[in-house]
């Protein structure tokens, strides 16, 4: 139709019936037409929906299974159904390692959650050892089956090589002010000869751990102002180089050791005698009016004059940078309303040497830093749209009929102390 109606014009323009500003009007118009009604030859056929399983499950090297592995179903859009309905509680879960055909079971747990142990088993010390034993090993393969009512998925992760970290020497930074800042180099290395059941241990009474264990340790000044807690482009407290062209994603785990450690709201001691006198300011952090107690090492300050812009303070920028802080529910003890943060923390990184600045501590005291090498289903699921910014974009699940991912990660970890600013 359209190239009838150009030939048509086309004749008339040669025989003079139009001038040349009319004939270009003319020709945009038809070109428009067309786009448009080619524009609306698109397939918009309907796709019937098939309800599918999804798994979410990860493996470490070097250690057990320690994560938790969830399965779900999907819903239609218009299904009436609360998400915990979605959560499946009989499937079949096991895990096969492909070089030598060893197999681990999984036990619900509720909540749609499996793990390898189920602490209502009769024989649950036999099978606590076999879990134990069952350590997942680098450079090998593993497959994870899900099966549920004749439905099963599967997928694949082959567990990348371990990653190697180590520490490296930054230039000065220069900050907004124009004056320049040294960059502290720390030992990354000081938790490579642990075990696993050594590590369990660290985990359970991190402090007593390694000072009898005489761990080095170094300790990082955590600082409050323009040049140190103002952005993510903020002084590094230092850097950690890693391995980066053997791997496409690389997450940071910044886990605060003595998150839970309670003591009272600090106070101003004026008079400098160690006493908490009526008549001295105190950081009532929950509102509450009464000095009682409060996670003593969350990194908190309300304190105006420490930037340029006084209207600044480090608790809106931390609030700005990291989210809000979260508040302790009602309870009628000082938690009620009391402030604290996410513990542990998770960053992706992508580029070596990765700078760890303020935004990756919400507490004083012992961090442990854990760096993780991650496998290929990894990068491609976050590489999909699993976030939801855009409702038409799956993620890309290396499950085979089914959705979710199964990957695994190789890591290195190292401990750091965080240490509070004095007055």
């Amino acid at each position: 139709m359209i190239l009838v109606y150009f030939q048509s014009f086309l004749q008339l323009a040669l025989a003079g019936s139009f001038k040349m500003k009319s004939i270009l009007k003319i020709i945009v118009q038809i070109f428009s037409i067309s786009i448009f009604i080619t524009s609306c030859d698109f397939d918009d056929s309907l796709i019937d929906y098939e309800e599918q399983l999804v798994v979410f499950a990860s493996i470490n090297a070097g250690f057990p299974v320690s994560d938790t592995i969830y399965v779900s179903r999907t819903a239609k859009v218009d299904e009436e159904v609360d998400a915990q309905d979605l959560y499946i509680e009989d499937a079949n879960v096991k895990l096969i390692n492909m070089s030598d055909s060893t197999e681990l079971n999984f036990y619900s747990i509720g909540n749609g959650r499996y793990y390898p142990i189920d602490l209502s088993m009769q024989d649950i010390d036999s099978v606590a050892r076999y879990w134990s034993e069952y350590v997942i090993s680098s450079g090998t393969t593993y497959r994870l089956v899900v099966s549920h009512d004749g439905d099963s998925v599967i997928a694949e992760t082959s567990v990348p090589e371990k990653i190697e970290i180590a520490p490296i020497d930054m230039p000065d930074y220069r900050c907004p002010d124009g004056s320049t800042e040294s960059i502290n180099t720390v030992n990354v290395n000081n938790l490579e000869s642990l075990t696993f059941e050594q590590m369990l241990i660290l985990y359970q009474n991190p402090v007593e751990y390694i000072e009898s264990n005489n761990i080095n340790v170094d300790s990082i000044n955590f600082r409050i102002g323009d040049c140190y807690t103002k952005s993510f482009a903020s002084l590094p407290m230092f850097a950690v180089d890693f391995n980066e062209e053997d791997y496409n994603t690389i997450q940071i785990i910044s886990y605060a050791l003595e998150a839970n450690s309670i003591d009272l709201e600090p106070f101003e001691d004026i008079n400098q005698n160690d006493i908490f006198d009526v008549s001295e300011d105190f950081s009532d952090r929950n509102n509450n009016g009464i000095r009682d107690s409060c996670y003593i090492n969350l990194i908190y300050s309300d304190e105006r004059g420490l930037f340029d812009n006084d209207s600044l303070y480090y608790n809106r920028l931390s609030d700005i940078w990291k989210n809000p802080l979260k508040r302790g529910g009602t309870d009628g003890t000082w938690r009620q309303n009391s402030p604290y943060r996410n513990n542990p923390w998770l960053w992706n990184a992508d580029r070596a040497p990765s700078p760890i600045m303020w935004l990756y501590f919400d507490y004083y005291g012992y961090y442990m830093m854990t760096y993780k090498s991650t496998s290929d289903s990894y990068f491609n699921y976050f590489r999909g749209d699993p976030v939801g910014q855009n409702i038409y974009l799956l993620p890309n699940s290396n499950f085979e009929e089914g959705l979710g991912v199964f990957y695994s990660s190789s890591s290195s970890s190292f401990i750091v102390y965080v240490v509070e600013p004095e007055d």
